[in-house]
This record gives C-alpha cells, structure tokens and sequence, in this order.
C-alpha cells in the first residue's frame, strides 16, 4: 500500500530552591460503543497540594503553600458561582509527618468532593503546616481512587508542588498503568527554578512550563480549568488524492491503542457545508483509528488535546470500480471476481459482477471466476471515476 495512505507516545532528590505545579488530566470514562456526544454529566477536580517542608519557602512574599491555597480558592470561588456541573476537592501529601519521619504514606484527602467554596477550604487547611516528604506518585494512586465510581463523569488532578518525588515513586510508571486502565494523564507541569536533570524527570509525563511569579502560576491554573471544562470535539477528515478532505460515507472505529477495546464504531458523514462532522468524545487515552475503505487505512495511537477541537487527517483517496456481464444468460449465483492488489497474494475482497465498489485509488489484481478464469492486471483505479470492467 502507498505509504501517504497508510498515515494514520531513585535516587533521593530533592531541590529547595525549585517550584513547579504539575497538572494531570484524565478521565477515568469507558465506552461500550460509538455515542453521538461524550457529554460529561459532571466535571471533578482533585486538588493535590504538596505540604512538605519546602513549601515553607516564600514566593512573591509568602509562603508557597500559602500561595498555592490563594490561587486553589480563587479559582474554587469561581467555580462555586458560575459551574453547577463541578465539584472539587482537596487532598495534600508531607504534612502530617516530619521530615525525619520520612513517611512515604503520608496523604490524606482533607476535603471531600462537593460544591467547596473558597471560605471551606480556606478553613479546612488552616491548620497545615508543611514539613514532610514528597510522595508523589502514592499521591497519585490515592487521588484517583479519591473519585467516585461514575462512567458518565470527567474526573481532573491537579498536582501542585515544589519538587521531584522524594519516597522513590515514579510518577512516569505511575502514568504507564493508569493509560493502561483507560486512565490518560495529560500533564502541565510548570516550574521555576528547575534545573535540567529535575524537568526531565517529568519529561514523561507531559509539556514543562515555567513559572516565575504568581502572574504565571494564576496563568497555569486558568489553562488547566479552561481545559477541563471545555468539551473535547474531533473532526475527522478523509483526504483525497488532491489534498481535499472530501472523502466520506465510510465506516470508522475508533479503538483504545491499549486494550484493542472498540470504543467507536460509525460512518463518516460530511455535514450541508462538506464538513467533516464534529464529535464530542471522551479525551481518555490513546485511540487507534482505522477506516474501513478497500483496503482499510488507520492512524495509530491519536492524543486528543483535552478542552480544544481536534482534526485527525487520514489519507483515504478513493474511485470505483464496476463489474458488468453482458448478454442474456441468467445465473442462480452472480459470477464473481477475486480483487487483490498489485503484487499481494492476499483476497481483498470477492466482488459481484452486476454491482459497483470503492477502492483506494492504485493498481490492482483481477481474477473473474469465469471458465476458463479471466486474469488482468494493472487495473487502475483513480480518484473520483469508475473503472468498468465487462464480460460477455
């Protein structure tokens, strides 16, 4: 097949002087089938606040975890007012033990999901005190089994911290096994003060932003709401040998790149402007997307920009070909004819004479199961004409 059409992710460290908020985003959704819209019932944000020792460390003024409770209930104020269909809550890790304790189990979700306000929250966590480790990626296990069992909700972390994980943890592994659930993490993660070797710890799990002051850290947080809230759309675009994404009225799967799960099964439609239709889907994960024209073209594992419109461009350039017998003798069975492409030995399909198909546009094999059989090859098949082959 031309390839144009086949076109289809311890050692003990821990730095003072470095900030950064690193933001994971995943669903924890699963789907049976294709659905006309993947509209969240309901969005839940766990907030993961770093309470170890370091956190004590000013920024701007005042303390970092001073600073991270002002820009949580800024934006737990706004989401209180203005979104019914939020609920928030607050788990912080490090807080409860020493340093010297070096409790790598220490996180606790203090505030449980519900319409949390900026004056709860503020009063929940003013007695914390930062002094402990950074157990990173226990935090994160926690924080996803923080959420109710809920298919029909989009569940958002946000971890906010000032340093690399301290306990050992691997917040990559950890992220390899929730993509293996179906759980996708699409990180942010922002920093000052990092330097090569701490922002490459985190190279795995996502796009480094750097903060340097509040301004940025309030700019941070504003992406990841806005992302969280809005809908995922995806526009799938089929492309023809022009360069057109005119292509349509063709099966498409959509399959978890995981589990081989299908997730989506429906047929391409161009809406009254030769638009692509745009789907709402769920932004979980890794998806394999195979379109079903002869012979089939796919992209493999497509990342979807949570809270943005998606294009997924597929090369699927097609024309026709129609089989006709001539004359008057009427068969109890149609006579058919073996299509192979050029140079595979593989069937493609077996197509009646007496009917018309697509194929990609290319050369191809034919062997008509007359007697004796009637082989040609070479038959071209080109964009947007019909091939007609007849036998008398």
């Amino acid at each position: 097949m031309n390839d144009k059409r086949q076109t289809a992710r311890l050692k003990y460290s821990f730095p003072h002087q470095a900030f950064f908020v690193l933001f994971l985003f995943f669903s924890l959704t699963t789907f049976a089938q294709y659905s006309d819209k993947y509209a969240p019932r309901l969005t839940r944000i766990v907030f993961v606040i770093d309470g170890s020792g370091s956190m004590k460390e000013e920024m701007d003024g005042i303390t970092k975890f001073e600073l991270s409770k002002q820009i949580i209930s800024k934006y737990l104020d706004s989401l209180a007012r203005n979104n019914i269909k939020v609920e928030t809550a607050v788990r912080v890790f490090g807080h409860q033990s020493p340093r010297s304790d070096k409790n790598c189990l220490d996180s606790k979700l203090e505030i449980a999901f519900g319409k949390n306000d900026a004056a709860f929250v503020r009063q929940k966590l003013q007695g914390i005190t930062p002094q402990g480790w950074s157990p990173i990626a226990y935090s994160l296990e926690q924080a996803a089994k923080d959420f109710p069992d809920d298919p029909k909700a989009q569940n958002v972390i946000v971890v906010i911290t000032d340093g690399i994980e301290t306990c050992g943890g691997d917040p990559c592994a950890i992220t390899k096994v929730f993509q293996q659930k179906r759980i996708a993490l699409k990180p942010y993660i922002i920093g000052l003060g990092l330097d090569g070797k701490d922002q490459k710890f985190f190279n795995c799990a996502g796009k480094f932003y750097d903060v340097v002051n509040t301004t940025t850290f309030n700019e941070a947080m504003n992406t990841v709401i806005t992302q969280s809230l809005n809908p995922t759309t995806v526009q799938i675009n089929l492309i023809n040998e022009f360069g057109k994404p005119t292509e349509t009225n063709i099966e498409v799967s959509m399959v978890d790149s995981y589990s081989g799960k299908l997730l989506y099964n429906f047929v391409h439609a161009l809406n009254d402007g030769g638009v692509s239709d745009t789907l709402s889907l769920d932004p979980a994960g890794k998806y394999d997307v195979f379109v079903h024209t002869l012979p089939p073209v796919s992209k493999k594992e497509v990342e979807l920009v949570a809270g943005t419109h998606n294009i997924i461009a597929i090369d699927a350039p097609q024309g026709s070909l129609k089989l006709t017998e001539s004359g008057y003798y009427k068969r109890e069975t149609p006579l058919q004819c073996i299509i192979r492409e050029k140079g595979k030995n593989d069937i493609l399909i077996v197509q009646d004479f007496n009917t018309t198909r697509k194929y990609l546009t290319g050369s191809y094999f034919l062997e008509i199961l007359t007697l004796p059989r009637i082989t040609m090859d070479n038959v071209e098949i080109s964009q947007g004409t019909t091939k007609e082959i007849t036998v008398a």
